[in-house]
């Protein structure tokens, strides 16, 4: 269905599960994802839940005292992209910075119980590997502690960051940019990446985020801001149809990528291409909503893999739609499976509400 924006001459197509060609969805998620290999390069981590009941008050500060019962550690930030990738039946290779400390070593054996390749790391003993703790009871997160180092590469690590880039562009069929703000990413070395990817004919998919300039992600081929990242990055606060409009349109035109799509949260994705005034909207998918970390992580792996595949932007953005709905009923930073993509396919396919 079509819905014409007359003041600013854009319009709108709202792609349902009627449309959709099942047969073709099944193919590209099962056959053409399958064992391609995604360059991920950005901020890496660990990711720590723990996990306890409160019952009483600290007597030495109005806080509660969380009786630990359990601790998970789980990939971040690029690291989770890197383990979706995984998960969805394509190669990751991992590209990012980390320290010379304890962490690492966590970092490093997560990366080997999922089968990544830890090889591609640069080691900096000067920044500290990302760690992201948090602090739950009764599925509610108390508190979130950072261990972190926030600022500007070394010049002797980005260019070994940049140096291994472009090793491994010849070993990858897409590359995946993964914008934490946590200091690997510069002008320069944003630039430098996509500039070398793009030479050497490889689709760049960017995850970008809001505090970062929106000039750093010109000549990416695909963005997948959030909502809030959109308004950030265009200066446009979205509030309706026609405010999306803008603010999508100014990502792609300022950009020059050939593609836009902003994840919208419970509305779904807004799909914008070059040369195209249609926007593609596409609804939500999601049974049960239990926690919306690491969706973004998700949807751009699900992107990139069914993009270097050979599927369409509404295609892949159709699967990535669907791997989102499915890891958001999961806590924490999570990964999906085929299986689980093609079961949530057959159930919103089928669904006479739609």
């Amino acid at each position: 269905m079509k819905k014409k924006n007359k003041a600013k001459g854009f319009s709108f197509r709202e792609i349902r599960p009627v449309e959709w060609e099942r047969g073709r969805l099944r193919d590209i998620l099962r056959r053409k994802m399958r064992m391609r290999r995604v360059l991920v390069v950005g901020d890496v981590g660990v990711d720590r839940y723990t996990i306890g009941s409160v019952e009483r008050i600290s007597p030495e500060a109005p806080v509660p005292i969380v009786l630990v019962e359990e601790e998970q550690l789980k990939l971040g930030l690029a690291a989770n992209v890197a383990d979706n990738v995984q998960a969805l039946g394509g190669v990751p290779l991992l590209l990012g910075v980390v320290g010379d400390d304890r962490i690492v070593h966590d970092f490093k054996k997560l990366l080997r119980a999922t089968r990544i390749s830890a090889q591609h790391l640069v080691t900096d003993g000067k920044r500290r590997t990302v760690l992201k703790e948090r602090i739950v009871s009764d599925r509610q997160q108390l508190l979130r502690v950072d261990y972190e180092t926030i600022g500007p590469l070394s010049s002797h690590t980005e260019s070994q960051v940049l140096k291994t880039f472009k090793n491994l562009l010849k070993d990858c069929d897409v590359v995946v940019i993964e914008d934490y703000h946590k200091g690997l990413l510069s002008l320069d070395l944003a630039a430098s990446l996509i500039s070398a990817a793009r030479k050497a004919g490889k689709c760049v998919a960017i995850d970008p985020n809001a505090k970062t300039p929106l000039a750093w992600y010109e000549g990416a081929t695909l963005l997948t801001p959030n909502t809030r990242e959109a308004e950030s990055l265009s200066g446009i606060k979205i509030r309706d149809e026609n405010t999306l409009a803008e603010a999508g349109f100014f990502i792609l035109d300022e950009t020059s990528a050939e593609h836009v799509v902003i994840t919208r949260g419970k509305e779904g994705m807004a799909l914008f291409s070059a040369g195209s005034r249609t926007i593609e909207l596409i609804p939500t998918y999601a049974r049960e909503v239990y926690d919306v970390s690491g969706a973004g992580d998700t949807v751009i792996s699900v992107l990139a893999l069914a993009l270097s595949g050979g599927a369409n932007i509404s295609e892949a953005a159709i699967i990535g739609n669907l791997a989102a709905g499915v890891e958001v009923g999961k806590r924490g930073t999570a990964t999906v499976t085929p299986d689980e993509v093609e079961m949530a396919l057959d159930f919103f396919a089928g669904a006479r509400a739609f």
